[in-house]
């Protein structure tokens, strides 16, 4: 699965760490995950058919696996994200971005902290969080090489389909909380990435990866309450997503 590869080698530089272990060796079937879905209940799954991250301690060592069904693999392989995104491939592509995002802000997070650093409600609101805002970055850089230079309305597709369209009801005020409050957050921080330009948003980011989640909290909810509206708040159009071809040549 080379393409996971490509995309852990991209987050490892955004965040200038390496997480010690290739995400390709941690996929596994349908046959393990089932069984780690068993073991855990929903602590550390993703509801998602399409894939699940899955840790666990044992014995002071982090475990991970990564599941990734043949369905979306199957859509990958066939639109590559890497040659044209629309909304045939974007979703998948989303999701496949989310899991690897999560195994590595766990090895970053328990290579910081240990097994404390890891565990509770906390920590999984956490994942969910750096989730968002990695999956609004990699969605930029893919469309930004296929449609440069990046418009306003590319923007704008990019930011609803990472961030706005997670942000929806759910029945379990506890995944309401994580899921919809990590899409808004998000949303509050990647507002400020794009206001403070490139040469500064390498070192925001990895400021506050490495703030606890409490502080994230807090600093994302300040960013919204000061920032004022601009091109990252652009409305998505409502017509059919469009694609972005490779130029040719």
């Amino acid at each position: 699965m080379a393409f996971l590869g490509d995309v852990q080698r991209l987050y490892e530089r955004t965040y200038g760490r390496d997480a010690g272990i290739e995400l390709e060796s941690c996929v596994v079937g349908p046959r393990r995950c089932a069984e780690l879905a068993a073991r855990s209940g929903d602590a550390h799954a993703e509801m998602s058919d399409w894939a699940r991250f899955f840790y666990y301690v044992e014995d002071a060592n982090l475990r991970l696996a990564l599941f990734y069904a043949d369905e979306m693999i199957e859509t990958l392989e066939r639109r590559d994200p890497r040659r044209a995104l629309s909304e045939s491939n974007v979703l998948p592509f989303l999701v496949f971005a989310e899991e690897a995002s999560h195994a590595l802000h766990t090895t970053f997070a328990f290579g910081d902290g240990g097994p404390e650093r890891v565990s509770g409600e906390e920590f999984l609101a956490e994942l969910e969080l750096m989730a968002r805002i990695d999956a609004y970055l990699l969605l930029r850089h893919f469309v930004r090489s296929l449609a440069a230079p990046l418009a306003r309305a590319d923007l704008a597709w990019v930011r609803h389909q990472a961030l706005t369209r997670w942000d929806v009801t759910y029945d379990d005020p506890r995944l309401a909380e994580r899921y919809g409050g990590a899409a808004r957050l998000a949303s509050a921080f990647v507002d400020r990435l794009e206001a403070v330009g490139p040469r500064r948003q390498l070192a925001e980011l990895r400021a506050f990866r490495g703030l606890p989640m409490e502080e994230k909290r807090s600093r994302a909810v300040a960013l919204k309450d000061a920032s004022p509206d601009g091109i990252a708040g652009a409305r998505a159009p409502r017509q059919p997503a469009r694609g972005f071809p490779r130029p040719s040549g």
